[in-house]
This record gives C-alpha cells, sequence and structure tokens, in this order.
C-alpha cells in the first residue's frame, strides 16, 4: 500500500510538470495531476495518519522532482521532444521585418502633433509622420510634443505645454 501511494502521488506530480512544461492552457494533465495528488495524500492520511501522509508527500517530492527534471532534459533529444520545441527562425530573406531603426533615433527630439492624442496618434517629428502614443493623457492636435523613449515600433511621447 505504501508504494501505490508514492506512485499515485508521484504520478500526479510528473502530470503536473507536463501540464506547467510542455502542454498548453490547464486541464488536459493538470486537473488528473492534482487529483491523483490529492487522493494519494488523502488515502495516505486516512490509512497511516497526517505524519506519515505528510512523510510520503515529502519523499515523492524529493524523488520526482530530479527525475522529471533529468527526464524532460533528455526528452528534449529525442524525436517526440523535438516535435514540441519551436526550432525556426525569422529574417529578412522569408519576409521579416524589425522595427525601423531610425525611429531610435527619434529620442529626444520634439514635433507636432497633428492628430489628438488620446492616447495614440500621429504626429510629424523631423519631417516625417510618425505613429506615437502619450504615457495616457489627452493630447490636443498642433501641441508640441518631445519623444520619451522608443520600445519597438512604438514612440512615446510627452506634451511640452
Amino acid at each position: 500500500m505504501m508504494w501505490f501511494l508514492i506512485f499515485l502521488i508521484g504520478i500526479g506530480i510528473l502530470l503536473v510538470f507536463i501540464e506547467l512544461l510542455i502542454l498548453p492552457g490547464f486541464g488536459a494533465a493538470g486537473v488528473p495531476g492534482c487529483f491523483l495528488i490529492l487522493i494519494g495524500v488523502g488515502v495516505a492520511w486516512w490509512k497511516f495518519g497526517f505524519q506519515t501522509a505528510l512523510t510520503y508527500t515529502g519523499a515523492t517530492l524529493v524523488g520526482v522532482i530530479p527525475l522529471a527534471i533529468v527526464g524532460l532534459s533528455v526528452m528534449r533529444a529525442t524525436p517526440a521532444g523535438k516535435a514540441f520545441i519551436l526550432r525556426t527562425t525569422q529574417d529578412k530573406a522569408e519576409g521579416f521585418h524589425a522595427p525601423p531603426s531610425e525611429l531610435a533615433n527619434l529620442v529626444g527630439k520634439s514635433g507636432k502633433a497633428l492628430t489628438p492624442l488620446r492616447p495614440a496618434g500621429a504626429a510629424l517629428i523631423s519631417g516625417h509622420r510618425v505613429d506615437i502614443v502619450t504615457q495616457g493623457e489627452f493630447v490636443p492636435a498642433d501641441t508640441e510634443v518631445e519623444v520619451i523613449f522608443v520600445e519597438g515600433s512604438r514612440v512615446v511621447v510627452r506634451s511640452l505645454q
């Protein structure tokens, strides 16, 4: 009976690990894993007492976690494990375009809002029309703005008035 409970708790922990690290979402392996852990701990508590249930659960955790880590790292090298790992890259030849590098050069420059910024809109900065956002405040059209920072293709400005 003792080995069965350890096995039950161990399988439950493995199912929860699989749910967290491999499968998307929650439910397919996580819910049955949680039920197996609860059943194993509950039966151990009912049959042997609280102290023994905690001992079984702790011993199972100490044994299963290193085995799961080693097993998952070995699984990455198998064909089944490689099916779960994305190995593609994105480059210009395949049509991937990174945000324009000239946007990074706009930091510190000022311009004029072409549209009302609520908080997004457009501005004329250094002679170029640029899609911009504020940090949440409303800025009317024809207001002077300054570029605070650039994140990818997101240009953040603040009002100078």
